[in-house]
């Protein structure tokens, strides 16, 4: 997928004048008692979710584009990844390997490695997907949390139960220290916002009644999705905890499907999950491209 990515002219474009922070259902007080308990769970839950390997059937969609291939994939925050695309026969097709400041690309059909330092749009050029690398990193975990500096601005109820949040950026109405300390920014009532941050943009995070996350939207001033990831059909594996090691394995819901869209190069990736293993860490030379012998074989 990445290789035949690469010839590809796609190109971005503005993202139209959206509602991208209008949601369905009811407001709350930005400060009701159960979002903010469910929004500490989460945090807690998703701070401590720091890497996984899996195999997953990865679709690209897009204006001048559309692939659909196996992968094997391993994430570790902040933005060390590794793609490996599968071809026929389980054959190793391309490789992208970044531990978050330089990668490295294999492409097997020319045999060619190329290797460079990390900017904003490496996957866009190399994998087709508009977003930074520790962005894909956070939502490949499903495990995002809403960006530094960033406040809690209006709390939503749907239909079923679910919470949503809606955060903006602060401006003079921050109270001190909210700006140093994200933790209190999106927990402690004093550094709420008024409807009016939201004229800057913001982060859209929705939860299922269960407390399962569904949706993350970035929005651009003006409204605008810079990009929308949705969570799906969540399963139970097994947690990377110190308990599962001594033998006392504790399971955490993971979405099978994963789904990415970009707006603005009317782009989309979809991960269905096949496997996926949950790690404390993992070792350096997983993010690293390997020699050129090395890389011709199945990395397993």
């Amino acid at each position: 997928m990445l290789s035949l990515a690469l010839g590809l002219a796609g190109c971005r474009s503005t993202p139209p004048p959206g509602a991208g922070l209008e949601l369905a259902g009811s407001r709350l007080p930005v400060d009701d008692v159960r979002a903010g308990r469910l929004l500490q769970d989460y945090l807690g839950v998703a701070r401590a979710r720091q890497a996984l390997r899996g195999s997953a059937r990865v679709a690209l969609e897009g204006p001048d584009f559309e692939l659909n291939r196996p992968q094997r994939i391993l994430v570790e925050r902040p933005a060390r990844l590794r793609f490996e695309v599968l071809g026929l026969f389980d054959q190793l097709a391309a490789l992208l390997a970044t531990d978050g400041r330089r990668f490295g690309f294999y492409d097997a059909s020319s045999a060619r490695i190329s290797r460079g330092r990390v900017t904003p749009s490496l996957l866009w050029q190399l994998a087709r997907i508009d977003l930074d690398v520790h962005e894909a990193v956070a939502l490949l975990l499903a495990a995002p949390v809403p960006s530094a500096g960033i406040a809690r601005a209006q709390v939503w109820l749907d239909a079923e139960g679910g919470i949503a949040f809606v955060f903006g950026w602060p401006a003079d109405e921050a109270a001190p220290g909210c700006l140093d300390d994200t933790t209190r920014s999106l927990l402690d009532a004093a550094c709420f916002l008024s409807e009016a941050a939201l004229e800057d943009g913001g982060e859209v995070y929705r939860f299922d009644g269960a407390g399962r996350l569904v949706e993350v939207r970035d929005v651009e001033p003006g409204g605008a999705l810079r990009f929308r990831a949705t969570f799906e059909d969540y399963m139970a594996i097994e947690a990377a905890t110190e308990a599962a090691i001594e033998g006392d394995p504790a399971t955490v819901d993971f979405p099978r499907r994963v789904t990415l869209r970009s707006p603005r190069t009317q782009a989309s990736a979809r991960f269905d999950w096949k496997r996926v293993m949950l790690a404390a860490s993992l070792s350096d030379r997983l993010f690293e491209l390997p020699d050129r012998q090395a890389a011709t074989r199945d990395a397993g």
